[in-house]
């Protein structure tokens, strides 16, 4: 990616960040980039497309973030969704740019993004199913039945409490509470 690229990408991300997506003008974005507009609209046809590339760069810093933690073959299984699901949401704290897509006004423009956000639950239903069939074969956890519904349904509650974390103010108040409710998820699904 081209320095220019970059800057405006990352100029993009603070003026969304601290605007949203709906008050963020593409001028705005240029000015502060100090960067003429020409240069930022042919390096981004569109605030969509603009908005899109940097919600898809928040997402891929969790991916990064969360490969970490499933490449890690010789921990307990229980152990690594635990920590998969607290890293999940520390990221998404810090991914206000994603939190603006979880706005129910949103959705009016959300089909721009519906495949980047259909990548990555695709991609974290996978990585789960993987931890999830490693903990059985290990004999760490007890799932009777389809193993995929398991992780689509981890993957549904995490989801689930994006709205109140995020966007209702919830996550410093409840966040310390998160690790005992994982404790509640994983010791119902141990085999010992």
């Amino acid at each position: 990616m081209s320095p220019t690229k970059q800057k405006l990408l990352s100029t993009a991300s603070k003026t969304f960040s601290k605007y949203g997506f709906y008050k963020t003008s593409m001028d705005e974005i240029a000015k502060s980039a100090r960067k003429a507009k020409g240069s930022l609209y042919y390096h981004f046809n569109s605030k969509e497309l603009l908005f899109r590339e940097v919600v898809l760069s928040e997402l891929t810093f969790l991916k990064e973030e969360l490969t970490l933690i499933f490449e890690n073959h010789d921990a307990d299984s229980r152990e690594i969704i635990r920590a998969y699901m607290i890293k999940r949401m520390e990221v998404m704290n810090i991914s206000i740019n994603y939190q603006e897509t979880l706005r129910p006004e949103f959705y009016e423009f959300y089909e721009f993004l519906n495949d980047v956000i259909l990548e990555m639950d695709q991609w974290e239903k996978q990585q789960i199913t993987e931890i999830l069939n490693r903990g059985v074969v290990k004999e760490e956890l007890d799932l009777p039945g389809n193993i995929e519904v398991y992780a689509e349904m981890l993957l549904i509650f995490l989801k689930g409490l994006e709205t109140p974390l995020f966007l209702k103010g919830q996550y410093e108040r409840l966040i310390s509470n998160f690790d005992n409710l994982i404790g509640i998820l994983t010791k119902g699904i141990s085999k010992v």
